[in-house]
Parts: structure tokens; C-alpha cells; sequence
């Protein structure tokens, strides 16, 4: 019998509300955020839906829903967390508004960078990198889980393999798997998943 693979995007973090580029930076949710989550695991039990099984990454606003999730649907999951998962690192875009970085760019280079495969923003500073290193969602992470910047492509390669010999195998034993992540580790996901082209 073969299992089902959901994934799931997080909450509202504070980033998210203020509009600004959060790559890496560890932020919560906030409590609309915490309340989407809690409604999305009411809307998993209402389908039917109660994994056996939690991925995550490594930062807090995705680890935060996941637990928020369990707790709707009123069962103790196995969670792991994977720093492949973890969102795209937006380079020096961090930390900067969306609108502030769209009037910097002009609109066309502002859509190739958020939106397209290859689009790579410029690398962050050596201070936020080192920073970034040191906080608790990314500290002794192999060197691989944090370069200065990021294309799409990028993230593709790196949640490639924890589908393939992660979540398939899972599923393929009959296993209910939610992924609580990102939008681009999740549509990194979704573009391997269903082969899609650039």
C-alpha cells in the first residue's frame, strides 16, 4: 500500500508580515500565523489526513507549525528536522523589504531574482553570514547549509536527495508524510517531484 506526501508551507512569520526577504533569518510566527497553522492541521483531520511521520527544517517558524499542526489534530508525531529543507538564502537581499529591493532592482531584475531557476542574488556580507552560522537553527551544519547566497537551482539540488532516499522511500512503505517548510524548499520539492523544467 502505498502512503501519501503532504506538504505544507509554514505560518505567518513576523518577516512575512513586515515584507521583507527572510532567507535564513530564524524569525517566529506570528499569532496569525500560529492560528493558520493550527488551522491547517484542523484541515488535514477533516480530510482525513494524520501523518505518521513530521519533516521539517531546521528553523523555528516551520518546526513552530509542525507542532501546532500535531497538536489540531491531537496526536504525537516522530518529527525530524532537515537543513535541506530550510528556505532559499536570499544573499544580501535579507533582512531587506521586498519593496525597498523592487524600487533598487527595477521590476524585471526583481522578478529574476525571486522568481526564476537560475536568478542568483548578490552574496551576503561576510558579519550577516558568520551570524547567520552562529544561531541555534544553523549551528554545526555542515558547510553545505549555508552559502552566502542562493539561486532556485540551488535549493532544487539540495532537497533532491532528501526526496529520492527520504521521503519516496516513506511513502513507498506505506507511510502518511507531512512536510512542514518553505515556499521555495517547497516548490524546490514540487519542480523534482513533477520534473519540471526551467
Amino acid at each position: 500500500m502505498t502512503g501519501t506526501l503532504t506538504l505544507l508551507r509554514h505560518g505567518e512569520s513576523t518577516a512575512n508580515e513586515a515584507g521583507t526577504f527572510t532567507g535564513l533569518l530564524d524569525v517566529p510566527l506570528t499569532p496569525h500565523g500560529e492560528e493558520q497553522a493550527s488551522a491547517a492541521g484542523r484541515l488535514l483531520r477533516s480530510n482525513h489526513i494524520t501523518p505518521t511521520v513530521v519533516v521539517t527544517s531546521t528553523l523555528h517558524r516551520a518546526v513552530r507549525t509542525a507542532e501546532l499542526v500535531c497538536d489540531a489534530l491531537g496526536t504525537q508525531v516522530p518529527t525530524e528536522a532537515v537543513w535541506q529543507l530550510n528556505e532559499r538564502n536570499y544573499g544580501a537581499l535579507t533582512g531587506t523589504t521586498k519593496t525597498d529591493a523592487r524600487q533598487t532592482l527595477g521590476d524585471d531584475e526583481y522578478m529574476r531574482l525571486r522568481r526564476s531557476r537560475t536568478g542568483t542574488p548578490p552574496p551576503m556580507s561576510l558579519h550577516l553570514w558568520e551570524e547567520l552560522r552562529s544561531s541555534s537553527a544553523l549551528r554545526g551544519l555542515p558547510d553545505g547549509a549555508l552559502r552566502r547566497t542562493e539561486a532556485l537551482s540551488d535549493v532544487i539540488e539540495r532537497v533532491r536527495p532528501v526526496l529520492h532516499d527520504r521521503l519516496l522511500p516513506m511513502v513507498r512503505s506505506g507511510r502518511s508524510v507531512l512536510v512542514v517548510a518553505h515556499g521555495n524548499s517547497l516548490r524546490a520539492l514540487c519542480a523534482c517531484i513533477d520534473d519540471l523544467t526551467d
